[in-house]
């Protein structure tokens, strides 16, 4: 298995149980075997928070991802690290928006 990361744009299904927004995106940290298999786990993962693919913008394996800063290198080095002693999918943060404008 190799440890990947991917950003995800998703449009929400529920407005009303996220303040009304519409969508967002997000970075998914996770195992798979290679980006064939990464792609359905992506999309299960998201449809199970009641939200909708709209991009997967890309999937790629997680290996000395420079970061604009410590703060963010850490946190980021903690969620791949997290997500490469299991089998789950690992969230970071969700940034979500009001419009698609």
């Amino acid at each position: 298995m190799t440890l990947y990361w991917t950003s995800v744009e998703f449009d929400i299904l529920n407005p009303a149980a996220w303040e009304d927004c519409v969508g967002g995106f997000v970075y998914l940290f996770f195992n798979a075997r290679d980006v064939q298999d990464a792609v359905p786990k992506i999309k299960a993962a998201v449809e199970a928070e009641d939200l909708r693919v709209n991009l997967i913008e890309f999937v790629t394996p997680y290996e000395g991802i420079p970061w604009d800063s410590e703060e963010d290198q850490a946190q980021y080095d903690a969620l791949a690290a997290e997500a490469a002693s299991g089998d789950q999918i690992i969230w970071d943060e969700i940034s979500a928006y009001e419009s698609k404008d």
